[in-house]
């Protein structure tokens, strides 16, 4: 058997052409199919048959088929059950055909005594319709020397587990793992070599010498060594969900935080619109305001036009008054008022009017100055 970075390589042992013919073995990658299995029963059935003929038969190569077989038996075994508890496993027998009186049942957790040799009967009973095809199937005869492997492996492994740590220790150190593999190497050659003979009805293993060998050896210790780091992987994997769930938590926090730090400079900018908006606004109100100041200016004006014109009139009316009157004398100049509202004795522009008629101040002058004088 040969390691692979992704799995198990199992290597069959070189087979002459007599055997080749039977079935061409060929190397399996990790968990064998049904057929493989099948056909290295069927190579060893042959093997068996010629294995003290001379110049034929080979007890090593019977050896090393015996060896490949439990090699892959181990995968088969391992595939279906490494991730269950001893006590959980149930082992389900194949049917039975009719001409075999035996009824299997399923075995759950280690089996009893009786049910090994149960099954061990029935794989004897069952090989002897090896030379009658139609009352022998090569699967079913695979089927059930996998039951018988299952089992045995179910048992020993509950003997292991009952047995003493202590002792155990004190013959194989723990310190020296790489031992304890190669011996349980070289024991379950030896164990196949000598008792798993397909041919003879010999291929049931005694369970009890099984997990005697196997115990002597510390199998039980790399069991539960297993065990122990399945059961970490499991605890540190339940761990790590946990940390990836919590980092996936803080993450959505954190693009929540950022998504409200982004809020309030959204609601600034949307003030400042509405300040620029209403800014605006008022401009355009001042700027109405100032359209409107200036319309109300102008009837302002036109008001001081209309009363200036109605001054002038009134003056004229009082100066007309002042030269049709017959009785005046020079002295009511003085009672004259140009459109500014000015007497001649206080205007400064034409002096005292009697004081500048009787030093011969010309008359034009207070005409010129709103007067409308004329002469006496």
């Amino acid at each position: 058997m040969m390691s692979r970075p992704n799995g198990q390589l199992f290597v069959p042992p070189e087979l002459p052409p007599y055997l080749k013919n039977v079935y061409d073995l060929k190397p399996i990658l990790d968990v064998p199919s049904d057929e493989e299995i099948v056909g290295i029963h069927a190579v060893i059935r042959v093997a068996n048959q010629v294995v003290d003929v001379q110049d034929i038969g080979s007890p090593t190569l019977f050896a090393q088929l015996s060896e490949h077989l439990f090699d892959v038996q181990m995968a088969k075994y391992r595939s279906k059950y490494i991730g269950i508890f001893p006590e959980d496993a149930i082992f389900t027998p194949p049917t039975l055909p009719t001409h075999l009186t035996v009824h299997l049942t399923p075995v759950t957790g280690a089996p009893s005594e009786e049910e090994v040799i149960q099954v061990q009967s029935t794989i004897r009973s069952y090989q002897k319709y090896a030379s009658s095809p139609p009352m022998f199937d090569p699967r079913l005869d695979m089927e059930l020397s996998q039951h018988l492997f299952d089992i045995q492996m179910a048992r020993y492994t509950q003997r292991a587990r009952q047995s003493h740590i202590a002792s155990m220790s004190y013959k194989f150190p723990s310190s020296n793992p790489a031992r304890e593999v190669e011996r349980a190497a070289d024991v379950a050659e030896e164990l196949h070599a000598t008792t798993n003979n397909a041919g003879s009805g010999s291929n049931t293993v005694d369970s009890d010498r099984l997990a005697r060998v196997l115990q002597d050896i510390g199998i039980c210790d790399v069991i539960e060594r297993s065990n122990r780091l399945a059961e970490q992987a499991n605890q540190l994997a339940k761990r790590s969900n946990q940390l990836i769930e919590r980092s996936s938590q803080i993450a959505e926090r954190s693009n929540q935080l950022i998504q409200q730090s982004g809020q309030p400079a959204e609601l600034s900018n949307r003030l400042f619109k509405k300040f620029n908006e209403l800014f605006e606004q008022f401009n355009e109100h001042l700027e109405e305001s100032n359209n409107l100041a200036e319309e109300s200016t102008k009837p302002t004006e036109r008001l001081g036009d209309v009363l200036e014109n109605i001054n002038r009139v009134l003056v004229k009316v009082q100066h007309a008054i002042v030269r049709n009157h017959m009785g005046n004398t020079k002295n009511a100049l003085d009672c004259l008022v140009n459109e500014r509202g000015e007497v001649p004795c206080v205007s400064d522009s034409v002096g005292g009017a009697s004081i500048f008629l009787d030093h011969g101040f010309p008359v034009e002058l207070m005409r010129d100055n709103g007067y409308g004088f004329s002469g006496t």
